[in-house]
């Protein structure tokens, strides 16, 4: 089993869930920032890089084997203008390049990339299809810059490394679409977005926290997987499960496509569109979830 684990985007939604998680399974961290930052945890050490200068501190790559990537920029934090786009793919190619590069130069003996990606890469659509990991690419935007971030991770096989990129639904947890959508239903008003029949696979943020811990025990695991919880639900029935577990019942009406693509522009095609994704070859490696249907996990974090 690994021990060492080296982290990158570790102060994003899922990073900041996942060192915690870890230390308590008894890895060692290093974590790779852009700011330097002091921590008294013995298990836990920060290192600079600067992935536009293309600089690393070769210290962090000391004793490690097993590499954690989550960098990259907020794909719905902003517009997607020419330049946003850019930074997108670049926040996601760039620094997987970068680790690469230092990997081949330096010889380090990494064993195992496990690198984040999403369900976008099949692309923004609707569809009753079941989609499974050998199915094509999209062909939108979200489908390029998917499948341009797996390519990226995928090239380190060359380096000998086990390779496996998680294709992620929404991740539902304290944060993220939660905390945006919690508060509207917690008032009584519908959080449903354009006409709701778009299916919104998604994956609790406890599961994925074990999913990480399971593939590090499990050294057979790699390629593409589909992360994302085995019930089939469209953004009308999230909606509603999330009203229901505050005991509340809207009967505002979703919020209008055509207002949410004045306002997000291009991007609104992520919150308009969705299809059904399949997690069998992830079951079928052993792994079992703990939070499989959005009743559970509601409640799990009105409680908590």
């Amino acid at each position: 089993m690994q021990n060492k684990i080296l982290i990158t985007g570790a102060t994003g939604f899922i990073g900041r869930q996942l060192i915690p998680f870890l230390l308590k399974n008894n890895y060692k961290i290093h974590v790779l920032t852009r700011k330097e930052i002091p921590t008294i945890e013995a298990n836990l050490i920060y290192f600079l890089w600067n992935p536009k200068e293309g600089e690393i501190d070769v210290a962090a790559f000391e004793g490690v084997d097993t590499i954690i990537n989550l960098v990259g920029a907020g794909i719905a934090e902003k517009r997607w203008t020419s330049a946003r786009k850019k930074e997108l793919l670049e926040s996601r190619v760039l620094t997987l390049k970068l680790l690469e590069q230092y990997i081949k130069k330096h010889e380090f003996p990494i064993k195992t990339l496990i690198s984040s990606s999403a369900v976008g890469y099949y692309g923004a659509i609707s569809s009753e299809r079941i989609l499974e990991e050998h199915d094509e690419v999209g062909k939108d935007f979200l489908g390029k810059i998917v499948k341009d971030w797996e390519e990226a991770a995928f090239a380190m096989e060359k380096l000998g490394l086990r390779v496996l990129c998680l294709r992620k639904g929404v991740v539902i947890g304290k944060g993220g679409i939660y905390a945006k959508m919690a508060p509207l239903a917690k008032r009584g008003i519908n959080p449903g977005l354009g006409k709701g029949n778009q299916y919104l696979p998604w994956i609790a943020m406890q599961d994925l926290l074990a999913l990480y811990n399971f593939i590090l025990k499990n050294p057979e695991m790699q390629g593409a997987y589909n992360v994302v919880a085995s019930e089939h639900l469209t953004m009308n029935q999230f909606s509603q499960s999330l009203l229901h577990s505050f005991n509340k019942k809207s009967f505002f009406p979703n919020l209008p496509s055509f207002l949410l693509k004045i306002i997000f522009g291009e991007m609104a095609i992520m919150f308009l569109e969705g299809t059904r994704v399949s997690n069998q070859k992830l079951k079928a490696s052993g792994f079992e979830f703990k939070f499989d249907t959005l009743k559970e996990i509601f409640l799990n974090l009105r409680n908590c």
